[in-house]
């Protein structure tokens, strides 16, 4: 179990190492909510005012994040953005996080797809040419 609570935390930090690239005149924006699937953005997030928060229930339609800044959230778990580097198409970061039960540094690459899709890039070798795209949500 603590290896899966590790991996959902590397796989979430991923999305927050672009975050840092808006200090970079060039560097991609990942602000907003981004989710697994780009029709299911309905139903992993509401939107109350101006703040974006996770469905009840939103695991059972994917995965998602919400980038605000150096912050990333995900639905059990937050991450803030500690170092990044943009490389042509890809974002490697560093980030700190926490959930409930634990806290952990992370490093991890994020590959452009387009301005509305990226992929998380596994760098663990046990999770070798695994990679999870996530779509930009219009909120």
């Amino acid at each position: 179990m603590f290896n899966m609570s590790r991996s959902t935390g590397l796989y979430f930090l991923l999305s927050c190492g672009g975050l840092l690239l808006t200090s970079q005149a060039h560097a991609f924006d990942l602000n907003g909510a981004w989710a697994t699937g780009a029709d299911q953005c309905s139903k992993i997030f509401v939107k109350k005012g101006d703040k974006i928060s996770f469905a009840q229930f939103s695991e059972e339609f994917g995965r998602g994040f919400v980038v605000d800044g150096n912050d990333v959230r995900g639905k059990t778990e937050r991450c803030t953005i500690t170092s990044r580097k943009e490389t042509g198409d890809t974002i490697d970061f560093q980030a700190a996080c926490a959930s409930e039960i634990m806290a952990t540094s992370t490093n991890l690459r994020l590959k452009i797809l387009d301005a509305n899709s990226v992929s998380r890039i596994f760098t663990d070798p046990a999770f070798a040419g695994m990679e999870l795209t996530f779509y930009r949500c219009s909120m």
